[in-house]
């Protein structure tokens, strides 16, 4: 009772800009994970992230991390288990939607002689998840920059 208490306390406390991301992220979630599986991910990149008209990019940490804080919010009470992949697909649609700069980064490593693999989201060449180690754990493909103004792979 107590977390849920914490949670509608939170949830109050946003504004209602952000409270329309939540949604927009919660939404996004589940549509993203299957449009993986069905489709796969190139498929699912260029429906989610075309290419925009140039508009100013603004630079602003801050405003990338919060949106980021409220996908994985989002994330974390998704009726569906949305892997690291399709948040960071997410992230990067919101983020791109507020005319930040968004670079999807996915890199692989192989610790214990297993390949994992792993997807997150970069703004200004800072991490933005909750690992924050994800570029030194992983090595990243080229990455590919999402914005208001760039185009996508």
């Amino acid at each position: 009772m107590a977390r849920l208490s914490r949670s509608w306390r939170t949830f109050r406390a946003l504004t209602w800009a952000q409270r329309r991301l939540l949604a927009q992220a919660w939404l996004l979630l589940p549509l993203v994970a299957l449009s993986l599986r069905l489709l796969g991910f190139r498929r699912t990149r260029a429906a989610l992230l075309p290419p925009a008209a140039a508009v100013p990019c603004g630079e602003d940490l801050n405003a990338a991390q919060v949106v980021t804080r409220i996908a994985h919010s989002a994330a974390r009470r998704s009726p569906v288990h949305a892997s690291c992949l399709a948040r960071s697909l997410v992230v990067c649609r919101l983020l791109s939607r507020q005319g930040l700069v968004a670079e999807l980064r996915i890199g692989v490593a192989k610790p214990d002689a297993r390949l994992e693999a792993h997807a997150w989201v970069e703004h200004g060449g800072v991490v933005l998840s909750d690992g924050q180690d994800e570029d030194s754990r992983f090595a990243a493909f080229d990455g590919a920059v999402f914005s208001r103004r760039t185009s996508a792979l």
